[in-house]
């Protein structure tokens, strides 16, 4: 045979030997599928909106107002949805379950109210929107029946960013609570008088600061 012709047989041979090697990898190679990339919404869990709040969700570990969250949720008179609302299973939005979680701050209770204080602080944390209609009147309710205990939890932020968030709610809540919203002097007046009334061993400097706190709210 001539070389030249027995060089190009070698070559058609090793052409068609490689040829069918890839077709057979081709061939028994597993089929991938498009990777399918969820939306972040379903893959956070239930308490993503909770973000902030400085949580473990260990009720043995977290703590509110120096007691361990078991304290609280242990309870058995505790609301179910303050306890959910600590879990993440409840969020807080336009619906009477908010309504009622937050009015439970002016309870009489003095072991859960720092629990039921705690949801309504953080709701106001995140509120917009219609959320924030919810929130107004059980922060001015707290403040009025319990002046005393509503001033030492303001005084425990020093930052006074507490303090602001609270006036912020208790500024929109005149918009729907009464009629004479545009008359904030008689508002001032109504928070002064109630507050000053509760107030124990209310002394000059603590009056003063009812007042002040009536001229933040309704200015």
């Amino acid at each position: 045979m001539n070389p030249l012709n027995f060089f190009l047989s070698i070559i058609l041979v090793l052409s068609a030997c490689t040829d069918h090697q890839s077709q057979s990898t081709k061939t028994n190679a597993p089929i991938v599928k498009d990777a399918v990339i969820k939306p972040d919404s379903l893959l956070s869990p239930i308490n993503d909106w909770q973000q902030g709040f400085g949580l473990t969700h260990d009720p043995t570990v977290d703590s509110i107002w120096g007691k361990p969250v078991t304290f609280y949720i242990d309870n058995p008179n505790c609301s179910p949805t303050a306890k959910d609302f600590y879990t993440g299973k409840f969020r807080p939005g336009d619906n009477p379950e908010t309504e009622t979680l937050l009015a439970f701050v002016t309870t009489n209770d003095n072991t859960l109210r720092p629990f039921y204080r705690w949801c309504l602080s953080k709701t106001i944390q995140i509120q917009d929107g219609a959320l924030s209609e919810y929130t107004g009147v059980p922060a001015r309710q707290y403040a009025e029946k319990f002046p005393n205990e509503f001033f030492t939890y303001m005084d425990f932020d020093t930052t006074g960013a507490k303090y602001l968030d609270w006036v912020n709610a208790i500024i929109y809540s005149d918009f729907y609570d009464y009629e004479d919203f545009k008359n904030p002097s008689d508002m001032r007046k109504r928070l002064t008088e109630t507050m000053k009334v509760n107030c124990k061993d209310c002394g000059e400097q603590l009056k003063k600061r009812i007042d002040q706190f009536a001229m933040d709210c309704f200015p």
